[in-house]
This record gives C-alpha cells, structure tokens and sequence, in this order.
C-alpha cells in the first residue's frame, strides 16, 4: 500500500522490479493502493528489454491487511504449473530480490521444503534503525528459544522473506488465514512441525535502504510499532510454536 509516490517505499518498490528484470525472475504484486498510477508504474519498470512482463501487479481483492495480500499472491503464484519455487517478501527490500536464485538452487539441491533468509549481524545492525535492530533480535531469541525445542534450526523470524517449494504452497493457502506477520510465519511452524517440512537457513548480508533507516531511526511511532510487533508475534508465533496438539488435526 502506498499513499501516494512521495512514498520512500515505492520508490524502492520501483527499484525492486527493476532488480526482478535483471536477475531474470518473475513477480506478482498485490497492490491495495488507492491509485491506479501507482500499479501502473511499478508494471512499467518490471517490462524488460525484449518487453517480457517480468512483473505483474494486481490490485489486492482479498480482505484485510498484509497476510491476506500474501495469500492472494501465493494463490495467483499456484496457477502457473511451471513454477516449482515461490518466495515472497516486501518490495522495499530490494537487496533480497538477488538471493532468489541461490536460495531456490539449495531448496532443490538439498531437497528442503522451505528456506528462511537469515540476516548476517553485522550488516543488520549497521543498515536498520536501531530500534528495529534491537526488536527485532528479541523477538529471534524469544522464538528461536521456543523453536528449538520442536526442531527447528536457528532462522531469522524477523526478517520477512521466505521461500518454499510450490508443492506446500497450500501451507499458506489453505491452513491458516493470519493478517499480518503471522501469516508469513505460521503457515512455516505448521508445514516443519505438523507435515514433516525440511526447513533450512541461507545466510547472506542484507542491507535495508539508508533511506528507511533515516525515516524511521529516533521516532517514536516507529518504536511503538516495533513494541505492536513483539506482542503480536510473542502471542500468535509463539503460540503456534508452543501447542502440544495438532491444530490441523482439530480443524478437521
């Protein structure tokens, strides 16, 4: 969503289909901006030059906020029967875009389900707010405390990005229905600890924009989101990682 072009984000956006171009992948968009001008631009910029679409962009139909755009263009993503990985992340993080190609090789490679980006500390700590740096790593002990207990290995919980082979592509689709963050995660705890997912890390130096560091570094309703997301993940993360029973069992 964005508000309006002055948006630092969309300019990054920008920057990500580009980058989409460039490395030769292909995207989906959910866009709920209220602007069609908006989508129009970021469709233009994902047009190579042999004027291959590489990037598609849609305006987001299912209700509610992040997840349910991520829902959809997982569910978009599934109707194309050649893809064999899916990955998602923000499109402010431009960085991430180059790492699809590696990541979906050692999915193949070591036939893992999922693979979770893992942010290297040094690069982490130097290019994001440090509130968000500080929050953000609580919130990676607290769940990496709890994951471990169930098998997982030490990921990066906070960063956003994911990618997976398409077949537990219905881990997000069809399991679980979050509305934020949650949805990029649980569907993750649910496919590794109730299906019997491989889940595996891939490491790498990611470095968020200077400019969102300066936006939001020192301000306070920055920092109150940061607090908003501990509490959200500690309750429905958390509580995802904690259960003795098999949700999906008890859905049925």
């Amino acid at each position: 969503f964005y508000a309006n072009k002055d948006d630092i984000r969309f300019a990054l956006a920008l920057d990500s289909c580009r980058e989409i171009v460039r490395h030769g992948l292909r995207a989906i968009i959910v866009d709920a901006s209220p602007s069609e001008d908006i989508r129009s631009s970021m469709l233009q910029q994902g047009i190579s030059e042999k004027g291959d679409h590489c990037v598609r962009v849609v305006s987001q139909t299912y209700t509610g906020k992040k997840g349910a755009a991520l829902r959809e263009g997982i569910q978009l993503a599934t109707e194309d029967a050649t893809i064999d990985i899916i990955a998602f992340q923000e499109p402010e993080k431009v960085c991430m875009v180059s790492q699809w190609p590696e990541i979906g090789r050692k999915l193949l490679t070591k036939q893992a389900a999922i693979c979770a980006p893992k942010r290297n500390d040094a690069a982490f700590r130097e290019s994001y707010p440090i509130e968000q740096y500080h929050s953000e790593q609580f919130a990676n002990l607290y769940l990496n405390g709890l994951a471990e207990k169930v098998g997982f290995p030490k990921i990066d919980w906070t960063i956003g990005p994911i990618a997976f082979q398409s077949s537990w592509a219905h881990c997000w689709t069809k399991l679980y229905e979050g509305d934020l963050w949650d949805m990029q995660l649980v569907p993750m705890i649910y496919a590794q600890r109730w299906l019997g997912a491989k889940v595996i890390v891939h490491d790498f130096n990611f470095m968020l924009s200077r400019d969102m560091k300066e936006e939001e570094e020192g301000v306070a309703k920055w920092s109150e989101k940061r607090l908003f997301q501990l509490n959200f993940l500690f309750e429905t993360v958390g509580k995802a990682l904690k259960e003795k029973s098999n949700p999906l069992q008890i859905r049925k």
